[in-house]
């Protein structure tokens, strides 16, 4: 049961670092030139806490899964590939747009990471599956 509690409280602790990426997309594209640098700034130790936080849930959601053939792990499971791999995206257009300033893939890529986080949320906290 402790060890239940324990896994639970540190997935939801690192959930976290996701829910403060969703705003990033609206930052990028509503800020120009000094306020943006600043924020890109604090968005890249984010999005490294962030790579360090997927594995942690997908470990600490590995242990505190207790049904494993449905169709809500399957979509879980999905989502997190997909925000797996829009991180990468978003962090490496971060950091090209750190040096160049251009905003596009960045922003293509934050967008989707957002969206996929936000549809996460409500997955999780909906009864639908």
């Amino acid at each position: 049961m402790w060890m239940y509690l324990i896994n639970f409280g540190i997935h939801w602790l690192l959930a976290l670092a996701f829910f403060l990426l969703i705003p990033f997309p609206f930052f990028i594209k509503g800020m120009e030139e000094e306020s943006a640098l600043f924020i890109k700034r604090i968005y890249k130790w984010i999005i490294h806490f962030a790579h360090v936080a997927i594995v942690g849930t997908l470990i600490t959601g590995i242990i505190i899964m207790d049904t494993w053939l449905s169709w809500w792990t399957l979509i879980i499971i999905l989502l997190w590939l997909i925000i797996g791999a829009f991180l990468g995206f978003t962090a490496k257009s971060l950091k090209a747009s750190l040096t160049s300033h251009e905003k596009q893939p960045l922003l293509k890529h934050s967008t989707i990471l957002s969206v996929a986080i936000t549809v996460m949320f409500v997955i999780k906290f909906s009864g639908w599956f």
